[in-house]
């Protein structure tokens, strides 16, 4: 059953084809010293680190990490084994479903396998598109309202509205709509896909998840056969478990387990026989394709990933005196099936959460609510009405084939050139016999023509399918003079059906968002993630995904399409038109070109007389209130520059005549030094402004005149003349201070 052993498996003994290169560029960038991020991919990276024993955890929080090799091997052995063994039973309770199923996919017509209808040659297989009509018109009516050209999320902010939150809120819902509309691989083309799905199924199932190769954020749709639930599950949250059965490439499993994702297994093998449990849905869809398997190249490992509530030994859940309790724990299981090998285990439950619920990272969404855990579809409720007119359709084709190629019965003995080959137009055959001998020779079953009771029949048919589907008052079939009141209540009307549809997708919707913030919480570094949008660079924190931010869909659970806001916008503007006095007509037309689409609507407004003087005396108030706040401010720095001169001058002054004090005194030279210095005054070496003379003073010192002139002060006190000093005694001039120069407080106006 298998060709390739363990040795396929890369180890730190067998080294991959490009390992050297990578070793090489990265002994180059250490030379260089050039970070080895720069030169190598993120695939070459993780190669050279797992070989390099620097391998990092692939999650950013232990709590998730992967606990295969903290669990003992014989544990491991029986949980693989049960896991296998759940999967098989949970399948076998919904034989019935599959089948169904398949028969649904039939119905589309898009199959070459048909059922139902006459065995003879020749006989009609044509499908009536009655069920494919239903599930397009769904499709690209639902795929317009979920996913608008500038992304499906809105944020909004809970609680007081301040401007830090409603930045916030702005970065979240930027952030979230470049990851649905850039950053995820195929997010728009698994929403276009769901949206074509449910409505023929009735369930489908979407997963976010983390992938540790690209390291982003994933989206991915799975198909509803490949998604298994036990028998007693009425829903995700509170079922016992729930699987997902995905096909992985050998290789990939090998880039996994080279990574550290996956545990390193004692046996991993490449399946030889993947059509082994492979789903009759998958089948029928692959028949719809033109697909069938006629070789083993793809070589695809098949992973079962259980999410299931366990107790596993060392494990266990205890209480606040250490003692187990019992209670199992819920984790994330995947197991590879065809060797029932345990390749990873997880945690599933917050790390911050002491009752450690479980989370649920897939999105069920519903098309109708069923009766059990499976939602119906338009093939569970139209179903028969599709079955009856692909009936009656082949039914009336048939007759009408019989009609126009009559057929009937001829004698052995009749003489004809050419046998049972039949006459082509326009062709005349000679015979070997006579008119009368053919006339008894030959007898036609006298077929009649198409039925019109069937051809009446079929018209009910499809008319009670298209009425029950929403799609008359929908697709346009009203009438286009009708008043806008009469033509909204027809349309609200024709489509409650759908309307109800649209709410739980929008309530799906909003559970995925969720789900995806939280994943966005958890998963983006602390220093921020960079990312791109038509206002710029931007960037987004774990911290904007709090508590405060809500996100929701961008689409109306209560409107169903597009003209159904036309409509409602041309109400207002109507009621604008007559009601000036009461409704404002710009805010109506600003709504309906809004409604309509048009880029930069505002350009075409025409501004208000009143709001445009209103706005032109407000610009002349702030030019004017600009104008005196400039003259004020100009008149005080005038001011200013005058007391910076006054002061100047004073201090100037001052310095003139303490420094003729100290000409004529330098016996207190030092008591100024310490009078100048602790007055905040620093020396600057330069020279005096009065030399002081060389001899000793022989005459007391002359009188200074007085000083009368206002805001000045006094002259000092003129000093007591002494005795004289000797020659010999007389200090030298000091080479710093007083002495030298004195520098007075400056300014620099």
């Amino acid at each position: 059953m298998y060709q390739e052993e363990q040795d396929d498996i890369p180890t730190l003994e067998q080294d991959p084809p490009d390992l050297e290169f990578i070793l090489k560029a990265a002994k180059m960038a250490e030379m260089e010293g050039q970070p080895i991020e720069q030169i190598l991919d993120p695939n070459e990276l993780a190669l050279y680190k797992a070989y390099t024993q620097e391998e990092e955890p692939v999650e950013s929080n232990e709590h998730y990490a992967n606990l295969v090799d903290i669990i003992d091997k014989t544990e491991l052995s029986a949980l693989a084994q049960n896991v296998c063994n759940w999967v098989r039973f949970d399948e076998e309770t919904r034989s019935d479903w599959s089948k169904r199923e398949s028969e649904g996919i039939r119905l589309l017509g898009v199959s070459d396998k048909v059922s139902g209808g006459a065995t003879f040659d020749g006989a009609s297989t044509v499908v009536h598109p009655l069920l494919a009509k239903a599930v397009t018109e769904f499709q690209s009516r639902a795929i317009s309202e979920m996913w608008p050209s500038e992304g499906p999320v809105k944020s909004i902010v809970l609680g007081e509205k301040t401007p830090e939150r409603l930045a916030q809120a702005q970065r979240v819902e930027d952030y979230m709509n470049f990851q649905y509309t850039e950053d995820m691989p195929g997010a728009f083309e698994e929403e276009d896909n769901l949206l074509f799905r449910l409505p023929l199924s009735g369930s489908c199932f979407k997963k976010i998840y983390y992938d540790p190769l690209v390291r982003k954020l994933c989206s991915r749709l799975i198909e509803p056969s490949d998604f298994i639930v036990p028998f007693s599950a009425t829903d995700l949250a509170s079922a016992p478990r729930y699987t997902h059965r995905y096909r992985e490439p050998f290789n990939t499993v090998k880039k996994k387990i080279a990574q550290g994702y996956y545990a390193k297994p004692k046996k991993l093998t490449k399946a030889t026989n993947e059509l082994f449990d492979y789903p009759a849905v998958k089948t029928e869809i692959d028949s719809t394709e033109g697909k069938q398997s006629i070789g083993i190249d793809d070589n695809n490992n098949t992973i079962l990933e259980m999410y299931v509530d366990l107790d596993i030994k060392g494990m266990e859940d205890v209480d606040a005196d250490g003692i187990p309790t019992g209670v199992a724990l819920p984790y994330i299981v995947w197991i590879d099936r065809d060797d029932q090998e345990v390749l990873r285990i997880q945690r599933n439950w917050l790390p911050e959460d002491d009752v450690k619920n479980a989370k649920v990272n897939v999105t069920h969404y519903r098309f109708m609510p069923g009766l059990g855990f499976y939602g119906y579809g338009l093939l569970h409720l139209i179903g028969g009405l599709a079955n009856s007119a692909t009936g009656s359709l082949r039914a009336l084709l048939d007759s009408a084939a019989f009609d126009n190629m009559q057929g009937g019965y001829r004698t052995r003995d009749s003489r004809i050139k050419g046998g049972d080959k039949p006459l082509s137009p326009g062709e005349w055959r000679e015979v070997d016999s006579s008119s009368e001998e053919l006339s008894k020779a030959f007898y036609r079953i006298p077929y009649t023509e198409p039925s019109a009771v069937l051809f009446n029949l079929l018209g009910y048919l499809d008319n009670a399918a298209k009425t029950f589907a929403g799609g008359d008052i929908m697709s346009g079939d009203s009438n286009p003079n009708a008043p806008v009141g009469t033509t909204l209540a027809l349309i609200e009307q024709g489509g409650k059906t759908f309307s109800a549809i649209h709410k739980r997708l929008h309530v799906a919707h909003r559970n995925e968002f969720k789900i995806l913030a939280r994943l966005n919480f958890e998963y983006l570094p602390e220093g921020g993630y960079p990312y791109y949008t038509q206002a710029g660079d931007q960037n987004i924190f774990p911290a904007d995904f709090d508590a405060r931010i809500d996100v929701v869909p961008v689409s109306d659970p209560s409107i169903i399409s597009n003209s159904q806001r036309v409509m409602q916008a041309q109400a207002a503007l109507e009621l604008a038109e007559k009601h000036p006095d009461k409704v404002d007509i710009n805010a109506a037309l600003k709504v309906m070109l809004q409604v309509l689409r048009i880029p930069n609507y505002e350009d075409l407004l025409k501004p208000n007389e009143e709001m445009q003087a209103n706005q032109q005396k407000m610009v002349e108030l702030e030019m004017a209130l600009k104008e005196a706040e400039i003259a004020k401010l100009s008149a005080q720095s005038e001011e200013l520059k005058a007391k910076k001169a006054e002061s100047y001058l004073r201090g100037m002054f001052s310095a003139i005549q303490a420094a003729q004090l100290v000409a004529t005194n330098p016996a207190i030279t030092t008591i100024a030094d310490s009078i100048f210095y602790s007055a905040g005054g620093t020396d600057q070496n330069e020279a005096p402004l009065i030399q002081a003379p060389q001899q000793p003073m022989q005459e007391p010192m002359q009188e200074i005149p007085q000083n009368t002139s206002p805001g000045f002060p006094a002259n000092p006190v003129q000093p007591v003349p002494g005795p004289a000093m000797p020659e010999q005694a007389m200090p030298d001039v000091p080479s710093h201070g007083t002495g030298r120069g004195i520098e007075t407080m400056r300014s620099d106006g």
